[in-house]
């Protein structure tokens, strides 16, 4: 399942708006990973999960929204490899596309309050799910746990090209964080914000301490968030899709949709002209069903 041969597709493009700025730029379309385990969450489980089935953890905890990327990938890694699983849901009892694939792979549910779901980080509430849940594997939010990074790490590895940068859309964390012990200190990892959460520069700096990396060359970008996470206007929603189109790569709006935005505004203005840049797909088409059923997102 984590075969350690599995590589994710180089895809360059050479489109004329992006030629004629003199940038060299890859995606990385980690989207390709694996129809069910996709993106930066087969990165990230990559390694937690072979240590839980290697020290006989009979089952994977972990926490998220009822249309969680993560979620959906945990439940089909952990039925790959034997292990139970139980997704701690925000908000009301419910069943949206991603929560009943998870439940197809065998994962048990609980909801809690969004109240409640707000004390995430909090490592007395996380031991007491931990108390619940005896000699299982509690992995945080996103699947960012410190045995997540050399996961990701192993991403940059497999680039054909020098890099001056590469771009990640930022949700919990893990993604940068990982980038930036794989990249060694070679140019620069640039987050951007998929979330308003001014504590998520405090949980990278943690991950970074505690995997004892020594360097710190990334930056977050802002402003691109929209209206807070899983949310966008209409008008972004038009926008990605007329550079999912361009681009001929498929999108979604929650991150590397709102990757792209960015992306795409400092290449227009001229920031970026000359360099060579890789933007890193991190997956999540799955949950794309729930919003083209609400009509959020055309169906192709």
């Amino acid at each position: 399942m984590f075969n350690t041969s599995s590589k994710s597709f180089n895809q360059r493009i050479t489109v004329p708006s992006v030629l004629e700025k003199k940038v060299f730029l890859t995606i990385k379309r980690d989207d390709l990973l694996d129809p069910l385990i996709s993106g930066n969450k087969w990165r990230k489980l990559k390694y937690p999960l072979a240590a839980a089935k290697a020290n006989g953890c009979p089952g994977v905890v972990s926490f998220g929204g009822p249309h969680s990327n993560h979620l959906s990938a945990l439940a089909s890694a952990c039925a790959g490899l034997g292990l139970a699983s139980h997704g701690v849901v925000r908000g009301h009892q419910q069943l949206t596309p991603t929560l009943e694939h998870c439940q197809r792979q065998g994962m048990t549910l609980s909801f809690i309050s969004r109240e409640q779901y707000r004390l995430r980080h909090d490592s007395q509430w996380l031991a007491a799910w931990q108390q619940r849940f005896a000699g299982w594997l509690v992995l945080p939010e996103g699947g960012s746990a410190p045995a997540a990074l050399a996961g990701v790490a192993e991403l940059v590895a497999e680039l054909t090209d020098p890099f001056d940068e590469i771009w990640t859309a930022v949700g919990s964390g893990g993604t940068l964080a990982g980038l930036v012990v794989g990249a060694e200190g070679r140019g620069e990892i640039v987050g951007v914000m998929a979330v308003k959460d001014a504590s998520l520069e405090g949980r990278i700096e943690a991950l970074l301490a505690e995997a004892g990396c020594p360097h710190r060359n990334y930056r977050l970008v802002r402003g691109f968030e929209g209206p807070g996470f899983g949310k966008f206007t209409k008008e972004m929603a038009t926008k990605m899709q007329a550079l999912g189109a361009e681009l001929a790569i498929p999108l979604e709006p929650i991150y590397t949709g709102k990757l792209l935005l960015a992306f795409w505004h400092f290449l227009q203005t001229g920031q970026l002209d000359g360099q060579h840049i890789v933007l890193l797909h991190t997956g999540g088409l799955q949950g794309l069903e729930a919003l083209r059923q609400q009509g959020r997102w055309p169906r192709l």
